[in-house]
């Protein structure tokens, strides 16, 4: 049986670019500790054998869902990561949208912000339009904004 649509939960769609850097680029800034050697990893890793050797050098959904759940971790707690219910619809490398709850937007942006390394390659998220419908989040990627 279906939920009907008024107890249905309202969402919002983000579409975003990711901006990818070298393999290998990450690299500590000179006199001053290192992101990476101060902060805890939350969970594990994904192993690189579970990976294809044909998509080696691409970044997988797995891989950016990986990152979003780390990063929402980090950024709001359990709780706050729980009330956001961030998802990763679709993602082909380099644009991709993430659905969350409608009054969680700033919040799953922000976690967004925070992505700055997958798979020991730079990256950087920007969020390019926020909407209500699937439909309307992939307009953005067919517009030249």
């Amino acid at each position: 049986m279906r939920l009907l649509p008024s107890l249905r939960g309202r969402k919002r769609y983000l579409a975003f670019r990711m901006l990818l850097g070298d393999a290998n680029a990450v690299t500590p800034v000179k006199n001053s500790p290192s992101r990476a050697s101060t902060a805890k990893p939350l969970m594990p890793r994904p192993a690189d054998g579970d990976i294809d050797a044909s998509c080696k050098g691409a970044l997988s959904r797995r891989d950016l869902n990986f990152e979003l759940d780390r990063s929402s971790q980090s950024l709001l707690g359990d709780a706050g990561s729980s009330e956001c219910d961030i998802r990763v619809l679709s993602f082909d490398g380099a644009e991709g949208i993430v659905s969350c709850v409608h009054k969680e937007a700033t919040r799953t942006r922000a976690v967004l912000a925070t992505i700055y390394e997958i798979r020991n390659r730079r990256a950087s998220i920007r969020v390019i339009g926020v909407s209500g419908t699937v439909k309307g989040a992939k307009r953005f990627f067919s517009d030249k904004r």
